[in-house]
């Protein structure tokens, strides 16, 4: 922890004297060089204390990571001595290419030493809570190398794998930090950063047709991740908390208003080239969509006060993608391909209600009617067109 003050001293990055003495102090620390501030005469470059600040940083990883301490405390301490190392050499650093290396070099190290914290096995007596596991899980895909591929195997691998353990209890064999003490902790951190790789998706030039084959896909698979979290709650009574429920709707609502503002747009630039495609990736929306009106629906029925005060905001998300889908299709002279019908209104586990729990409504005023909630927009396809054939709903 006085490592890590020193390293998050602002004084000692601010002015050429403050990085000078702590150019001194990373001598001593990492090559043992004992020197006095009158021995040194020339200002540090900042590749210079990047460089020593290296030295630091591989001796915290080895303490940390080099053999088997038993401890989380004790390793999450040395993570965060990383963490400061990191930001500081962001404050340090300039505009050049070497600086910048330099600095992604500390976060891909912060990334690797969380992630193998992660599938360390820790005494059993040992709390896991967002403070440790929460943590270690942020920092290891903030600074991922390669985000997409940490989700994957965060939700494939881990999350998904849970299921599979005795009464859902686990640990997941490769990552026995993941149980249901540290579900939540897990989840919550996932389906977060799902919404945000959403968004960093779109930071590109999104007219560029070279690059929208490869954002289709990673959308694609961005939603059918969001779905698999999704199913997990529907599927697992025992892991349907009110705790993560709440994260649905809160990061479910994140990810529709996302792909309203960003995705539909791009979806009108494109609609040409990749109508199917983008017919699919709405179909696979609105799956996401039916499970987060459910949800709203539970929270109503259960009288859930943290559910009923995220219900409103998510409702109007999903409103809004119906409308904006709405809107796509009628500029491209395609609103045949969609259709408007009254939901059966389902439990958070999928099975239909009966119509007394259907209609049962909550005493909030802004929550809307039962029957507004259960209005959705679908894609068909070929097959459902021969269906609606003989079926009442109205076309629009």
């Amino acid at each position: 922890s006085c490592t890590r003050t020193l390293f998050e001293s602002e004084i000692l990055t601010r002015s050429p004297s403050g990085k000078l003495y702590l150019a001194l102090i990373l001598k001593q620390l990492g090559r043992g060089d004992r020197g006095g501030y009158q021995d040194s005469i020339r200002r540090p470059s900042s590749a210079h204390i990047n460089n020593l600040l290296v030295y630091v940083a591989d001796n915290v990883s080895e303490i940390v990571t080099g053999c088997y301490t038993g401890d989380l405390e004790f390793a999450m301490d040395g993570v965060l001595t990383i963490q400061s190392i990191f930001e500081c050499s962001k404050r340090i650093s300039d505009d050049s290419s070497d600086a910048k290396a330099a600095t992604t070099s500390f976060g891909k190290k912060l990334s690797d030493v969380s992630h193998k914290l992660l599938k360390e096995h820790w005494p059993e007596e040992t709390k896991m809570n967002k403070s440790n596991v929460g943590k270690l899980l942020t920092l290891f895909l903030e600074h991922s190398t390669d985000r997409m591929s940490s989700l994957t195997s965060l939700v494939n691998d881990v999350l998904l794998e849970l299921p599979h353990t005795e009464k859902c209890k686990g640990p997941v064999e490769n990552y026995p930090t993941c149980s249901s003490s540290s579900f939540g902790s897990y989840y919550t951190v996932v389906i977060s950063y799902l919404w945000k790789e959403l968004v960093q998706l779109f930071d590109c030039d999104t007219k560029n047709p070279a690059v929208a084959k490869k954002m289709f896909e990673t959308m694609a698979e961005l939603i059918d991740f969001l779905q698999s979290l999704f199913d997990l709650t529907r599927e697992n009574e025992c892991l349907a908390k009110k705790a993560i429920l709440l994260q649905q709707l809160k990061f479910g609502s994140k990810f529709i208003e996302t792909f309203v503002a960003k995705a539909i747009p791009f979806f009108q630039v494109h609609f040409e080239q990749h109508q199917d495609t983008i017919f699919e990736l709405i179909r696979r929306m609105q799956k996401n969509c039916r499970q987060m009106y459910a949800i709203i629906a539970h929270g109503k029925r259960e009288k859930d006060a943290n559910l009923a005060k995220e219900g409103p905001r998510a409702k109007k998300c999903l409103e809004l993608f119906i409308h904006k889908v709405k809107s796509l299709l009628k500029k491209n002279r395609c609103m045949t391909a969609m259709w408007t019908k009254t939901l059966t209104a389902k439990d958070i586990d999928g099975s239909a209600l009966s119509d007394e729990e259907g209609t049962t409504q909550s005493d909030d005023s802004d929550a809307g009617s039962e029957e507004d909630e259960e209005e959705e927009v679908k894609v068909k396809d070929e097959e459902e067109e021969e269906d609606d054939s003989e079926s009442d709903d109205e076309e629009d």
